[in-house]
């Protein structure tokens, strides 16, 4: 562009305009993704049964504008140019994304101690404690992404009002709980509604990744980027420095562990995480950390960008891991979910009864910790307890790693 310009000086009005049009054609593929379309999208245009993984691989998606009859129809609030450019400066302590109207708060940078201390109960030799600096704020979701405005930059014009099934078809990537959970036994009632603003989940790793992506892709190309940010998932430090934010607990918050697991507290653990039935709305019904996130133990887990691997040792800044564990086959690459989601629940301690007394249940405590680490098979998403929660955070070089469908390195030419 520059060099045309330059040479264009010199030149008569015609072999001007010539460039001037050149010039043009370069800029208009951008343009006209900026641009949103009533033109369906789905079954009715490529004939067959459009997935979520197949539009997150087309180049040619565009945003939609929707009828208010339609099945995702939500308001899309505006914001205005000093909204904008307090959230570009990262001064905004909130930011309502326009396009999906994700909330989102400001996560100041700061230093926390990452992982446990080694006299945590049911804690994990993979959480070894090392001093975190997270050096640049950042926003992060205020809930975890809903199916809502997962389909609406996916799928958004499939045949939602004929999914009869209390289930979804997992196949076209959909959520498992998508419709009003009304029994085994009515499967087909059509007065079963749909509840789109659950969390996502059966969705893998790469799909959120990919997710992420074409969502910074729009909001870049409408200029509400602050300068060396994007939309991603967050680093496993980034989910634990936002999730405890300040506490040093098991959870986020510093109350004393016996009297945080005691039945019918009212500051215990499900006052602000849903556990132990199916995934359900953000609501403020619960209660938000010192950052006024909900929902970060509980419902369901989260994706980060890390590989489940040991932490390295030492101080560190910003820290992601990429790498395998030593001697872990490359292909496997898990990725590390935060957490825990509503398939666990804490321990129930009865008057007089101690921890010690509920061994059994170790399990389900450890995994909903600030703490805690799972890895998942990152191109897994059949997995009905597993989302995500993005972040507007400095970007990252994100690689997708090899698929565990193809063949290993050492299996080519060994004829097997």
């Amino acid at each position: 562009m520059t060099k045309l310009r330059q040479q264009s000086i010199p030149m008569k009005t015609a072999q001007y305009s010539m460039c001037c049009i050149i010039a043009l054609m370069v800029m208009i593929p951008e343009a006209f993704s900026q641009e949103m379309t009533t033109e369906t999208y789905g079954n009715q245009k490529l004939g067959k049964e459009t997935t979520a993984k197949s539009s997150l691989d087309d180049p040619a998606f565009k945003l939609r504008k929707l009828d208010p009859r339609h099945t995702l129809y939500f308001e899309q609030p505006a914001a205005s140019a000093t909204q904008v450019a307090d959230m570009k400066a990262l001064q905004a302590l909130k930011w309502t994304v326009p396009i999906t109207a994700m909330k989102m708060n400001l996560i100041p940078a700061g230093e926390f101690m990452m992982g446990s201390p080694e006299g945590e109960k049911y804690r994990s030799d993979y959480e070894r404690q090392r001093k975190v600096k997270i050096s640049k704020p950042f926003y992060m979701g205020i809930y975890e992404l809903t199916q809502r405005q997962f389909y609406y930059l996916t799928i958004p014009d499939y045949n939602f009002e004929d999914w009869k099934f209390v289930s979804g078809p997992l196949h076209v990537g959909a959520a498992f709980f998508y419709r009003t959970n009304l029994g085994w036994g009515k499967w087909l009632d059509p007065s079963s509604e749909l509840e789109l603003e659950r969390p996502m989940e059966c969705v893998s790793w790469v799909t959120a990744v990919k997710y992420c992506q074409r969502l910074t892709q729009f909001e870049r190309q409408a200029g509400r980027l602050p300068e060396g940010y994007a939309y991603r998932l967050p680093t496993e430090a980034e989910w634990e420095y936002a999730c405890r934010a300040g506490t040093t607990s098991y959870f986020n918050t510093d109350a004393a562990l016996e009297k945080f697991l005691t039945l019918e507290n009212a500051s215990g653990l499900e006052a602000f995480a849903h556990v132990g039935n199916n995934p359900v709305p953000g609501s403020e019904d619960r209660k938000p950390n010192k950052f006024g996130l909900y929902d970060m133990h509980g419902n369901v887990a989260e994706w980060t960008l890390d590989t489940y691997a040991p932490y390295k040792p030492g101080d560190q800044t910003n820290p992601v891991n990429y790498e395998n564990e030593p001697g872990q086959d490359a292909y496997i690459n898990e990725k590390v979910t935060r957490g825990g989601s509503r398939q666990l629940f804490p321990p129930r301690l009865n008057p007089g009864e101690k921890l010690e007394n509920k061994l059994g249940e170790f399990y389900h405590f450890r995994g909903l910790r600030s703490a805690s680490r799972i890895g998942i098979p990152f191109d897994f998403d059949f997995n009905m307890s597993v989302g995500f929660r993005v972040v507007l955070a400095p970007r990252i070089e994100v690689p997708i790693p090899v698929s565990a469908n193809q063949p290993r390195t050492s299996d080519k030419g060994s004829g097997k």
